[in-house]
């Protein structure tokens, strides 16, 4: 299964999210490669600070930019049972090579009005890849998002917008995920050890729970579709 997370906008939580699904593709016990398709080479600070702590890999991490990114996706897909890609914020040729060369991509939005007209551009790129890749499935996964209570309501309205706009554009393919990631300390505290969330937090910490709510529903839906 290849599963590429894109947002062309920044900040919306795509490497952390990659970082902590490969992990927890591994502690399930899959061979996971995680590919680092941003010239930033985000995911290399998670490697890093796992070394420093003596650690060991939980997956296999690469660097692969540029337009052979398609062609290593390829290469690699029947030694992995996973292939995970972080892209960088911005509408790259690697981010639309990565597109292409998916079964699932994974588009996390922050409910905000900026990232909603993003958003609307994402799935106009997601439109037009299914031309030639028409089995791909995109799951919307609202991240980052702010535990205050007060702020519930722009939750619900981003929920809404998604679900008329998926009618309106005729978007079968493209699932509203329900569970929700929600912006909690211990994901960055949980890099600086090096550890993935699941083996930094403890059983009924609620960044925890976000994450299993969200990888037992990405499961949910891999198996339903025979991804």
């Amino acid at each position: 299964m290849i599963i590429s997370i894109v947002n062309e906008k920044g900040g919306s939580g795509k490497t952390t999210l990659a970082v902590n699904l490969s992990a927890r593709l591994a502690e399930d016990g899959n061979n996971v490669l995680l590919i680092d398709a941003d010239p930033q080479k985000s995911t290399e600070v998670f490697s890093d600070m796992r070394s420093q702590s003596n650690l060991e890999p939980l997956f296999s991490n690469v660097s692969k930019t540029g337009i052979s990114l398609g062609d290593e996706i390829k290469r690699m897909k029947n030694t992995f049972d996973n292939i995970i890609v972080d892209t960088g914020g911005r509408d790259s040729k690697e981010m639309r090579k990565a597109i292409l060369s998916s079964n699932i991509i994974i588009i996390p939005t922050i409910p905000s009005q900026y990232d909603v007209n993003v958003l609307d551009h994402m799935l106009d790129l997601y439109n037009e890849a299914t031309e030639f890749n028409p089995n791909l499935i995109a799951l919307i996964l609202v991240n980052r998002v702010s535990p205050n209570p007060f702020l519930a309501k722009e939750l619900e309205h981003l929920k809404e917008y998604i679900n008329q706009t998926k009618q309106e554009k005729g978007l079968d393919r493209v699932i509203m995920l329900e569970s929700v990631i929600y912006e909690r300390q211990a994901y960055r505290k949980a890099v600086i050890d090096g550890k993935s969330i699941k083996e930094f937090c403890n059983k009924n910490d609620k960044a925890l729970q976000d994450f299993e709510n969200f990888y037992q529903e990405l499961l949910k839906i891999t198996n339903e579709i025979g991804a």
